[in-house]
Formats: structure tokens, C-alpha cells, sequence
């Protein structure tokens, strides 16, 4: 392992969102959720360093990678807005769910929640946030999520990465990629 798990994790966070574009061409972002895209950035990992372990939902973690005395915490957050569809004529009925509090207070615990693991010598931890606005409209999660600062002030939110606006048919993605800290952790 050549390089800190830090940069292994920037790294990993940069090919996937160059890989983004040409994917959604093959599958729409309504076939996209967390999961997947999770998927995607463990697909990556090997190619920026094929000495890191992953373990995906380890107690209740999204994914911890171990490489070397080094590991990381990753937590997943992906929101689009989901559409409704009549399944006998695949006509769209509007939306189910989408920007909100109950996504910001969500995304609020989750960051908390990594926040509070106990740290330990070697250990990051990361959230990766994706979220899609329709390019028309005016109910958006870049609303809540472009400059989001945590409720908490004692958790430090640092933006390590944060990626070109990718297009999608109808809508246009922002990923960005944080560490989580707290004030005396560093």
C-alpha cells in the first residue's frame, strides 16, 4: 500500500465519478440507489490499491476498508427524486418522497452517528453524498446539501472532494466526498 487510506479514498471517490456519466448512459438514474452506488466505488477500489480490504455493512457501517495499521469508515448517502409509475401503463404519477427535512435529518444522524464511533490511531471517516436535482423545478436537495454545515458544533464536516455537476437525462448530479471530525481528533 502506497498511499494512506485518505488518499486510496480520494482517489476511489474520483474514478467512480468519472466512470458516473458513461454508466447512467447504460442505466438510468431511476435504476441507481445507495447501494449501487456503493457497489460502484468498491468496483474502483482495486484499481487505486489492491492491498485494501472492504467490508461492506460492518456493524452498521455503509464500508470500512483496512489497508495496512490504516482504516476508514465510508458512509453512503444517495438521493434522487424517485418517481411514481402505474405498473399496467408505465405512466408517470409524480414523485414518491424527495428534498426535505426528513432526508436533512437523515443525513443529520448519519453524520452524527460516524461522529460519535470511537476513534482510534489510523482511523477516518468519511461521508460520500450524491444527491440529483431535476433541471427543471424547484423543489431541489441542492437546496439543503450545497452548503451544509452539521448542527453540531463540535463535529467538523471537511469537504475533501467535491465533483463536477454530472448530467443525467433529466437531472444533474453533485457528488462530494467529506471527512468527519471532531474539534480536538485532529
Amino acid at each position: 500500500m502506497g498511499q494512506s487510506l485518505d488518499e486510496i479514498v480520494r482517489s476511489t471517490f474520483r474514478r467512480t465519478i468519472e466512470f458516473m456519466p458513461g454508466e447512467l448512459r447504460r442505466a438510468p438514474l431511476a435504476s441507481w440507489n445507495e447501494s449501487v452506488f456503493r457497489y460502484f466505488f468498491c468496483r474502483h477500489l482495486p484499481g487505486v490499491d489492491e492491498g485494501v480490504q472492504p467490508f461492506v455493512e460492518c456493524e452498521r457501517i455503509d464500508l470500512v476498508l483496512h489497508g495496512g495499521d490504516e482504516k476508514a469508515f465510508v458512509e453512503f448517502k444517495f438521493y434522487v427524486h424517485p418517481r411514481r409509475f402505474d405498473p399496467y401503463t408505465g405512466a408517470s404519477s409524480g414523485f414518491k418522497g424527495g428534498p426535505g427535512l426528513q432526508n436533512l435529518q437523515e443525513f443529520q444522524r448519519c453524520v452524527q452517528q460516524l461522529h460519535d464511533r470511537k476513534s482510534v490511531p489510523g482511523l477516518s471517516k468519511h461521508v460520500v453524498l450524491a444527491y440529483a436535482d431535476p433541471i427543471t423545478g424547484t423543489k431541489r436537495y441542492s437546496d439543503y446539501y450545497d452548503d451544509y454545515r452539521h448542527s453540531d458544533e463540535r463535529v467538523t464536516l471537511d469537504l475533501q472532494e467535491s465533483a463536477e455537476f454530472i448530467n443525467a437525462r433529466e437531472e444533474r448530479i453533485q457528488a462530494k466526498l467529506f471527512t468527519v471530525d471532531a474539534y480536538g481528533e485532529r
